[in-house]
């Protein structure tokens, strides 16, 4: 009797805390989704500016100015260092990709008709 009790007693304190963790996965993915989201669109930001900056430069009016030059530079290594420290964050929300290699492609490509319905005998008519 005392044993069922304990049991009981576990029993429901673990689901208790199973459902508790499920609710800090569950928060923690969707934070982790949003950093993700703004990551991306801050490294997208990023790069608008450093493509804006680049234009600005190639005007003749600005062409050589050391300042916008060193602004590019500036651009450019910010850019990296977002790449470098939080490109694989920034991934987390792509949808994934999968890659077919040539060799499976090529297999399935040569396999012949027949080869393919084994197990088919041919039309059969319903009186035979």
């Amino acid at each position: 009797m005392e044993i069922s009790i304990i049991m009981g007693i576990a029993f429901v304190i673990s689901v208790v805390v199973n459902f508790i963790l499920l609710r800090l996965a569950i928060w923690q993915s969707r934070d982790l989704a949003d950093i993700s989201d703004n990551l991306g669109d801050l490294v997208e930001i990023i790069e608008n500016y450093g493509e804006h900056l680049r234009k600005v430069y190639s005007l003749d009016s600005f062409y050589g100015d050391e300042t916008l030059e060193f602004l590019m530079e500036h651009t450019r290594a910010v850019r990296a260092i977002l790449e470098e420290q939080y490109g694989s964050t920034t991934m987390i929300t792509d949808p994934i990709e999968y890659q077919i290699e040539e060799e499976e492609e090529n297999a399935q490509e040569e396999i012949p008709e027949k080869e393919k319905h084994v197990f088919y005998a041919g039309a059969r008519r319903r009186d035979s």
